[in-house]
């Protein structure tokens, strides 16, 4: 165990234990273009790269077949450099390292390209005027994915923010839907990036702080839409959750209020659990530290307009490993050991398996983030966390 630093001792007893650790190596490649032109060199990885890099998984979902259908977000983290990035959702299969044994590892098994050939964004993109106006980081910020009935998906968008919807092949079926706001009829929440803003466009929606988060009602008939930020002229740490009505592809005008804790400055990911309660990833802005602030938040969402109750359901900097899943530890590893920690900047995804078990997954910023070791750019790490009562 060389080189894994231990967790100082924590007030409070984890709530969770570590059943299942897997990871997919932060270099891997799909086909695909060069890419990362406009990309510096960080971790030591060095831009362009040879092809089109598996990494940024801002929103993920369980497959019937056990595999997983993993986001990717918009490349390299800001529009200017992300053009050549190619926005994709892969899908995964996951070999978990348990106490029973697996590799701990993750293959790419194939990936759905998102396009817009029928012409439905009603502003410029990368690829305008090619016949299958494949959709690229610079057009595109993609944060969060549910399925539709038809096995198609929604996801919410950041630059806009929007609401896209894609058939099962990819393919842009309606345009993109903007976010109306809840206090002013006829006006919309924009981001400094939306690409309709104007002169007189009021952009109240942070940059960097649209949709990141979007849960599905269990009954399918609802999705719920979060922003990762207060809105600018927000007059305290609350974040806005919407209802949009899946059949009406409409926002209902029903929204609620979640108060980000005192050390937390953004939520990376949301799911329900049920018509009404749901889970929320809720962290800092920090990487390498293992007093960051990154946590589960079970909420119970109330009246249209009130703040949202919440209670935590675990602490990710603080979980037991009883079994040392996490495998090989390399010098200048943190967060390895039997207390197990998340300590990365961006953790964005997490998934309900069943009543007592969540997988979460990072977002892992390639190459630039380096949480779980301050000299290495971070893996794609996949956990599976079991917890010490059944939420439902």
């Amino acid at each position: 165990m060389a080189g894994c630093l231990a967790i100082p001792a924590m007030a409070t007893t984890p709530k969770a234990t570590l059943t299942g650790f897997a990871k997919l190596g932060v270099e891997t490649y799909a086909d695909g273009p060069m890419s990362g032109s406009a990309v510096k060199a960080a971790n030591g990885i060095t831009p362009p790269f040879k092809a089109q890099p598996v990494q940024g998984f801002s929103g993920a979902l369980k497959n019937n077949d056990g595999s997983y259908t993993v986001l990717a977000d918009n490349g390299f983290g800001a529009k200017d450099n992300s053009a050549d990035f190619l926005l994709r959702l892969y899908q995964v299969a996951v070999d978990f390292r348990t106490q029973a044994g697996g590799t701990g590892e993750v293959k790419v098994l194939n990936y759905v390209q998102l396009k817009d050939p029928n012409r439905l964004i009603p502003f410029e993109i990368v690829n305008q005027n090619s016949p299958d106006r494949l959709l690229t980081g610079a057009d595109f910020d993609p944060e969060s994915i549910q399925r539709d009935a038809d096995g198609g998906y929604w996801i919410g968008e950041e630059f806009g923010p929007f609401l896209l919807h894609f058939d099962k092949d990819g393919v842009l079926i309606n345009a993109p839907i903007a976010l109306p706001s809840p206090y002013q009829t006829g006006e919309y929440l924009r981001s400094p990036q939306n690409p309709l803003n104007t002169q007189s466009s009021s952009a109240l929606v942070q940059r960097s702080g649209g949709f990141e988060g979007m849960a599905k009602s269990a009954d399918g008939k609802f999705l719920y839409p979060v922003l990762e930020k207060p809105l600018t002229n927000a007059t305290g740490k609350q974040l806005l959750i919407f209802q949009f009505d899946l059949d009406k592809k409409a926002y209902t005008g029903n929204y609620y209020l979640f108060n980000l804790d005192e050390k937390a400055t953004a939520i990376g990911d949301f799911q329900m659990i049920d018509n009404r309660s749901g889970i929320l990833i809720e962290r800092d802005d920090s990487e390498n530290k293992l007093d960051g602030y990154k946590k589960l938040i079970r909420i119970t969402l109330g009246s249209s307009g009130q703040t949202v109750a919440r209670t935590e359901l675990v602490n990710l900097m603080d979980i037991h490993n009883p079994h040392r899943l996490y495998k090989p530890v390399r010098a200048g590893d943190i967060g390895a050991g039997k207390q197990f920690a998340f300590p990365f900047f961006t953790i964005e995804d997490v998934i309900i398996e069943d009543a007592t078990t969540l997988t979460v997954l990072n977002d892992n910023n390639f190459p630039s983030s380096s949480g779980r070791n301050a000299n290495l750019a971070d893996d794609n790490e996949v956990i599976q966390l079991k917890l010490n009562q059944p939420m439902y």
